[in-house]
């Protein structure tokens, strides 16, 4: 190549780092010279520093949903961004931000990155008898100011501004009268927040509709949730906050834990660990699946959520969805959302949810309202009275990211202003149009994985390296395929979206990243040594030839580890506290057999575990379990204790679960850790045992906990002193 090529990149997240990485890196030097245009005067995207100076869309403490395993790339390892001391398995969204800060100084120059410059126009250049180049106009933005804008000429562009540019509020009749609070989601993260939200509900009570089916609503249902809570155990929480929150669904979905049963081993995994294991796809060559979704699809996906995390968790896990003797061909495909609390919250009432979508709210003069839904499928209409606030958890819209494209380059690419799904039409597993060859796109889609990322950076860059030295830029047969992806992309955005239309475009994970592998004749990194096809896919697995292997190598050593069958690592035991945990919340029956002082006291009662925000140093998560006794017939208050869970449970802790004894004024009279770990066993299920050591007493309590799925059906706590059973009380699920 006789020089080098201009490359201009649009956005400074995680998709436009990789991009200008791969550039620079992954073919041979000197062929590309990228140059990053990033808005913001930080580099990031959605992924905030840790003490942002705005406010963005993600709150800096929020944690990932998918483990530090997936939520990385191929040659950076965390280890080596946060010093090889503990990883958290879900890191915050601060120590993303630290991530992708870390990969950039690594791999980028420092002048190649242009934050505070923002992209105002494009403009396509074609001359007869030369490829088309193309203009980009920019302008500085100060913190107060914008500077005259400036140009510059490229031979490449790709758009690398992410799917989340602007957040959706739907056009609900009624909606502009409502004088109630009206927030978005990604509002909603603080508990300052929360009370703002509801400051204005009395005594009277009222209630919080949260519309949206995604993982965005069960998010900002499940917050409210554990603000109500909060609320009711504060002692000097005023009482004239009581609320409703009632989520309203327009599709079916199951609720998703971040760690659910290994179905090799009784054990409990990440869940991105579990679900794209090699081992779940058939025999033969595994291909991208692209299309639409069928009825016997949505069925086995639904059948697959029943296997995996169990018959109880149906009922209070989804919402929605088709049960197993249902026999429509045409059930909609579930979704999925990912979180710990929303079914336990919806078991104990604390969440109502109803399937529908909002249609009309009418405005009253208090400044409450009536709000209709609809259900699309039986076309039965609900009312909620009393709406004091809404929450539109309905997600973003891309529309802003693609903007500043040249009107017929949007219409060579088949723009939809009504289609957020499916804004293009595009080939290259989302990466291109044949009919704009100099054009690409990396993560500019709907739910994009760090790892698609930088398989559809190392593809443009592989195909642009070609175009630069062929006249003509695609053979007649990789012109037939892309036409057929295209038409395939056609054929999903023409599929009916409630019934045929799958949660992401391009939600198969484990088929893009294999296909993609192939394409770019990338060979798997094997986890076992006789190299057979297993394990979970994972970006370190896929090492770029000319890559930071060792780095690659690092992952690909602790996800050994995490996968390993020892029982005794730190974090499998963390993996089971976290399950142990999320599963204890909720009220549960208990009968006591109490020996201490020689006697066979037999008591009876309940148990209630109520979520709250953390109240010590270092605790992630807290309940406040309140014990009531059932004597003669009659409810007497027993013990109340705080349980905890460690900021990230696979730290490197013995205890990762705390619990203290509570006195007058919430003040720990005692308390204990308890260490976790998992018990083999011939029986179905998994079964993990807990041992606790109180100091004051030398007492030992010694727990077991029987799962079905990610419930536990029921646990036993057995108090020793001097090595003698004193008390043994066994827990089973009430109401």
């Amino acid at each position: 190549m006789s020089s080098s090529k201009k490359v201009a990149i649009i956005g400074a997240g995680p998709s436009g780092l990789v991009a200008a990485k791969t550039l620079l890196h992954c073919v041979p030097a000197g062929s590309f010279a990228p140059v990053i245009f990033e808005k913001q005067h930080a580099i990031g995207g959605l992924w905030p520093t840790k003490r942002p100076t705005v406010r963005g869309l993600i709150d800096p403490s929020m944690r990932t949903n998918l483990s530090r395993f997936t939520v990385a790339f191929s040659d950076l390892a965390w280890e080596s961004v946060l010093g090889g001391g503990d990883v958290p398995m879900f890191p915050q969204a601060w120590q993303v931000n630290q991530y992708l800060a870390t990969y950039a100084e690594q791999y980028l120059p420092r002048e190649i990155i242009r934050v505070g410059h923002e992209v105002v126009k494009i403009v396509r250049l074609t001359r007869e008898g030369s490829r088309p180049r193309w203009e980009v106009q920019w302008r500085e933005t100060e913190w107060n100011s914008k500077t005259d804008t400036r140009s510059e000429r490229f031979d490449f562009l790709i758009v690398a501004s992410g799917y989340f540019s602007r957040p959706y509020v739907p056009d609900i009749p009624g909606l502009d009268g409502f004088t109630g609070k009206t927030v978005h989601s990604s509002a909603l993260s603080t508990p300052e927040d929360m009370d703002d939200l509801v400051e204005n509900i009395d005594a009277s009570g009222g209630k919080v509709v949260v519309t949206g089916a995604s993982m965005s609503g069960v998010e900002a249902a499940s917050a409210l949730a554990l603000h109500l809570s909060s609320l009711g155990l504060a002692s000097s929480s005023p009482s004239r906050k009581p609320f409703e929150v009632h989520h309203v669904c327009s599709r079916p979905f199951w609720t998703v834990p971040l760690y659910i049963p290994d179905p090799r081993q009784a054990r409990f995994l990440p869940l991105d660990l579990a679900f794209y294991d090699l081992g779940r796809r058939p025999a033969g060559l595994v291909e991208y699946g692209y299309g639409r979704v069928s009825g016997q699809q949505a069925k086995k996906s639904n059948n697959y959520f029943r296997s995996l995390l169990g018959g109880d968790y149906e009922c209070i896990g989804s919402v929605g969805v088709s049960s197993t003797n249902d026999e429509i061909e045409e059930i909609p495909p579930p979704w999925v959302a990912i979180g710990d609390d929303y079914a336990e919250y919806t078991r104990s009432g604390a969440i109502t949810a109803t399937i529908g979508r909002i249609t009309t709210i009418h405005s009253h003069p208090n400044g409450r309202a009536t709000v209709d839904i609809r259900n699309e499928t039986t076309n039965d209409v609900t009312s909620f009275d009393n709406v004091a606030a809404i929450v539109m958890a309905t997600g973003f819209t891309p529309y802003s990211s693609l903007s500043f494209l040249p009107a017929d380059v949007l219409s060579q690419l088949e723009y939809s202003t009504t289609d957020p799904f499916l804004p293009l039409v595009l080939d290259g597993k989302g990466t291109s149009n044949a009919a704009v060859p100099e054009l690409g796109f990396v993560g500019l889609y709907r739910g994009p994985y760090w790892g698609a990322m930088e398989m559809q950076a190392r593809s443009l860059a592989q195909a642009w390296l070609l175009q630069a030295e062929q006249d003509v830029p695609f053979s007649d047969e990789a012109l037939a395929r892309k036409n057929a992806e295209r038409e395939a992309v056609r054929h999903v955005r023409g599929a009916d979206p409630r019934l045929h239309r799958s949660q992401f475009p391009m939600g198969d994970y484990v088929g893009i990243m294999e296909s993609f592998a192939r394409d770019l004749d990338i060979h798997r990194t094997p986890l076992s040594d006789d190299g057979d096809r297993s394990g979970p896919v994972v970006p370190a697995r896929y090492p770029a030839e000319k890559g930071s292997v060792a780095q690659a190598d690092i992952v690909v050593d602790s996800l050994r580890g995490v996968l390993s069958p020892d029982l005794k690592g730190h974090a499998l035991a963390g993996a089971a506290a976290t399950a142990v945990f999320r599963a204890l919340h909720g009220t549960w029956r208990f009968e006591r057999v109490d020996s201490r002082g020689g006697r066979d006291r037999k008591v009876r009662g309940t148990s209630i575990f109520c979520p709250r925000y953390p109240s010590r140093p270092g605790c992630g998560r807290e309940y406040v379990c309140e014990e009531m006794e059932i004597e003669d017939g009659s409810p007497r208050r027993g013990s109340r204790c705080v349980y905890g869970l460690t900021h990230d449970s696979t730290s490197r802790r013995d205890d990762p679960i705390s619990i203290s004894v509570l006195v007058e004024g919430d003040n720990p009279s005692q308390s204990m850790g308890l260490q976790v770990s998992y018990v083999p066993t011939d029986r179905e299920g998994i079964t993990v045992c807990a041992v606790g050591h109180q100091p004051l007493d030398g007492s030992e309590y010694r727990y077991v906990f029987q799962f079905d799925g990610v419930v536990i059906t029921s646990w036993e706590c057995t108090m020793l002193s001097n090595n003698e059973d004193e008390m043994k009380t066994l827990y089973t699920r009430g109401t």
